[in-house]
């Protein structure tokens, strides 16, 4: 019963996504009529369409011979013994180009233009079959996709007034997986033409201190995010960093352990950070409480603290965030150093903007846009009412900084570690996090029955338009329709065109039927033929002979037999003394 679930799983990899069926699939050069089946299954087509591609160049070029034969073979046209010769072979020869070309180059000192047109023809059939089959072929795969399945889709519901603690915890529990996923896929990410994280901008400040500006900036299509029907829609995400020392308000040296304190926003909001969390450095992402203002490019501010003080190194750290000092006596670790307190808040701001056809808007003025449904318009503001890099940050706590990578509880290497990196491993996690806001809701564990699904009305149906987007999976290749349908057609039609232009019927003889007489079958009949006696029926290119039934001669024996001498081919009578013993 082991070989059920494997066919099935040929058949259907994932229940998130739906084969052989007909959608639109996102590409940069526009919506393409699409269906999805298993990638195995794709490579099969891909390699019967390169066999019917290289089938159709075939045929295009056996109406080209058709078509040179028959006006250099006309019946009542005088040319010479090696033309003649030549059009023998090349109507013989038709299905293998390579092997005119061969025969070609030893007629080309006794008709060289005809030889070596036939040459060039061939040749160029033959390049043309190879060409033709290798290039085209891979169009058939237009991307890696299938359409999402309805069943699939999850949005979880935002937490309900007066169940916020304990809503929140499941809720943060279910999304966990989609942060790890993003920011597993920022490692393997590198700044590119969608991303750019800027180098840091150091100035000095009045009191010394290096002020470090980081900007940074990404921008993502329809196709990126797998929109089926949102051709031209793009979300372009802009955001800048400083280190902020006049946020910092100094030592609270009322608690055991060493404390900060910051007031940050405007003296809005009050907050601290503490040695007493021991582990490796971490970060903490604050909204500014204001929230954004009400023009289209009024920015949302957050800050970032780091709790990184008090944290020993073996190697000294000169970065705002990491400064360490010289840790004496270090009993346990051993340590030489360690990190020293005040240091800097990153004060950034971002911006959000959508687009589509000349028109920009906020993600809370989306739908004004008119591209896309409103259920997936929830989907976004679900997901990206905030900037995602905060979303992701307090999701994954220390496990998010590039700098916390590798460290043991509260020892890390301070050289290596910068605000730089985290920032920049941030941002990258935030841009994938983006890219895949739709990909994931396939991907939400659904263990709590009280956090509802966002994508379904009272009737537990699916919104329209919940699913009008693709999943990029390895597993599933999107063919194209038009070309799944146009290339069979094609070759079928030029495989019966050439089939009705060189067979002849009872009812009806083709005006060119004498370029049948050229096959080699019909040569070798009048060759085999008793001029007395002529038994051959050579009404079609495959003559047949029929022997005189009242006869018991050794004549019902072919006539001739081929011979090569050592240097010349030739015919000779089947048995030494016959009337057809000499040289035909």
């Amino acid at each position: 019963m082991s070989v059920v679930p494997e066919i099935l799983a040929l058949v259907a990899p994932s229940t998130d996504y739906t084969l052989l069926k007909r959608f639109t699939m996102p590409t940069h050069d526009g919506p393409r009529s699409a269906i999805a089946v298993t990638l195995e299954s794709s490579k099969v087509l891909q390699s019967l369409y390169a066999l019917m591609l290289k089938m159709i160049v075939i045929q295009v070029w056996y109406l080209v011979v058709l078509i040179g034969i028959a006006l250099s073979a006309r019946p009542k046209k005088s040319r010479s013994h090696n033309i003649s010769i030549a059009n023998v072979i090349i109507w013989n020869a038709q299905a293998s180009p390579l092997d005119i070309v061969k025969f070609m180059f030893g007629y080309i000192a006794h008709i060289s233009l005809y030889a070596i047109l036939w040459a060039f023809l061939a040749a160029l059939a033959w390049a043309a079959s190879i060409a033709f089959s290798l290039l085209i072929s891979p169009k058939l795969i237009i991307g890696f996709a299938a359409p999402v399945s309805s069943e699939a889709i999850y949005v979880p519901e935002f937490p309900p007034t007066g169940n916020q603690s304990s809503y929140s915890l499941r809720l943060n529990s279910i999304s966990t997986s989609a942060n790890l996923r993003a920011i597993g896929g920022a490692d393997n990410l590198t700044s590119n033409s969608n991303v750019n994280v800027g180098k840091p901008i150091i100035t000095t400040s009045g009191s010394g201190k290096p002020i470090y500006t980081i900007n940074y900036s990404y921008s993502l299509s329809d196709v990126d995010f797998g929109l089926q029907n949102a051709t031209g829609l793009l979300l372009a995400v802009n955001g800048s960093c400083f280190t902020n020392y006049t946020a910092y308000a100094g030592a609270d040296n009322t608690t055991i352990f060493p404390t900060d304190v910051y007031v940050l926003f405007a003296s809005n909001l009050t907050t601290s950070v503490s040695s007493i969390d021991g582990g490796p450095p971490l970060a903490t992402f604050i909204l500014d409480p204001a929230g954004p203002g009400s023009p289209l490019e009024s920015n949302i501010s957050y800050a970032i603290t780091i709790s990184s003080l008090g944290r020993k190194s073996y190697t000294l750290g000169t970065d705002p965030w990491y400064t360490t000092t010289q840790l004496i006596n270090d009993t346990i670790g051993g340590a030489g150093n360690i990190v020293s307190q005040g240091r800097p808040v990153l004060s950034c701001w971002q911006t959000d903007i959508w687009s589509y056809q000349g028109k920009r808007q906020s993600i809370n003025n989306l739908k004004q846009l008119g591209v896309l449904p409103p259920s997936l318009v929830t989907t976004f503001q679900r997901f990206l009412s905030t900037p995602r890099i905060i979303n992701l940050a307090q999701s994954l706590g220390t496990t998010v900084l590039k700098s916390a990578a590798g460290s043991l509880g509260q020892y890390f290497d301070a050289q290596s570690s910068s605000l730089n990196h985290d920032l920049q491993r941030l941002v990258l996690g935030a841009y994938k996090a983006t890219k895949d806001t739709l990909q994931e809701t396939t991907r939400f564990g659904r263990q709590y029955s009280d956090i509802q699904n966002l994508m379904h009305d009272s009737n537990g149906n699916l919104l329209p338009g919940a699913d009008h987007f693709v999943i990029y999976t390895g597993d599933a290749a999107a063919l194209s329709v038009p070309m799944l349908i146009s290339v069979p057609i094609v070759a079928a039609l030029l495989l019966a065109l050439v089939f009705l232009l060189t067979t002849s019927f009872p009812c009806y003889a083709l005006p060119w039927g004498y370029v049948e007489a050229l096959r080699a079958a019909v040569i070798y009949s009048a060759l085999d033929n008793d001029p007395e006696n002529d038994r051959w029926d050579r009404r079609t290119p495959a003559p047949i002979y029929k022997p005189d039934a009242s006869s018991k001669e050794a004549a019902h024996e072919a006539h001739v037999r081929p011979k090569f001498d050592g240097k010349h081919l030739s015919w000779h009578g089947w048995k030494d003394g016959s009337k057809h013993a000499e040289p035909v």
